[in-house]
């Protein structure tokens, strides 16, 4: 895929800036805080580097975590309590770390859950997967328009890189969620259209997501759904 190092710095640059703005932020009831979600982030960018490490070396790369839940539940109990200086500047020295082995490795084969190649598995560990934890921090807070223009400059940003359907089709689902939300059912269902194929996966995932429970009576859905 193209542009991997422009979306892991323009990530970087997102990043500082939410972390400058969450400073000041308040508590609120629901969702991580700030640095919780920096943490997070953190933790899969560690275990990604490991592995790239090994690959740079030339050795028998470790498989990342097969149970998910329990590797983060572990982490997020680990990190409780943790400042969002620490965790912060520990996402984006890590960040920098990734870059460098990018610079590296190159585009090669890598095999890191669905990703096929490091190009892959980068954009979805550090540029894909952060910012859907931003857009959901925004949306837990009440601030809609700012989550929804995270998904869409995500999703098109991930098409103008030619990212592979693993990622570009949740990308556009996550838009499409947004989208219905604003009442834009339309552009919710051509962007469903393009989604689910990419990920066929997603289809059970609609049928009961409460995101888009306004758009199961319309026919487009259903036939997008029962394919």
């Amino acid at each position: 895929m193209k542009d991997v190092l422009h979306l892991l710095e323009s990530e970087r640059e997102t990043e500082r800036q939410f972390v400058a703005e969450a400073a000041g932020e308040p508590d609120y009831p629901r969702g991580w805080p700030a640095a919780l979600l920096m943490a997070h982030v953190a933790s899969w960018r560690e275990q990604l580097r490991g592995a790239l490490i090994e690959a740079s070396r030339r050795e028998p790369v470790s498989a990342p975590p097969t149970d998910v839940d329990a590797f983060n539940a572990a982490e997020l109990a680990r990190s409780a309590g943790i400042s969002l200086d620490t965790a912060a500047s520990r996402a984006d020295a890590l960040l920098s770390d990734l870059i460098d082995l990018w610079a590296t490795l190159g585009d090669r084969p890598f095999s890191w859950y669905v990703a096929n190649t490091t190009g892959e598995a980068l954009v979805r560990n550090s540029y894909f997967h952060p910012r859907n934890h931003l857009a959901e921090h925004y949306l837990e807070r009440g601030d809609r328009s700012r989550g929804a223009e995270i998904y869409e400059e995500t999703a098109g940003r991930l098409r103008r890189a030619e990212a592979p359907g693993h990622t570009l089709g949740p990308a556009l689902y996550n838009l499409a969620c947004a989208r219905v939300a604003e009442g834009r059912v339309q552009e919710a269902l051509d962007l469903l259209t393009d989604a689910l194929p990419m990920r066929p996966d997603l289809a059970s995932l609609a049928a009961k997501d409460p995101d888009l429970a306004s758009l199961k009576s319309d026919p487009r859905f259903q036939a997008m759904i029962n394919a």
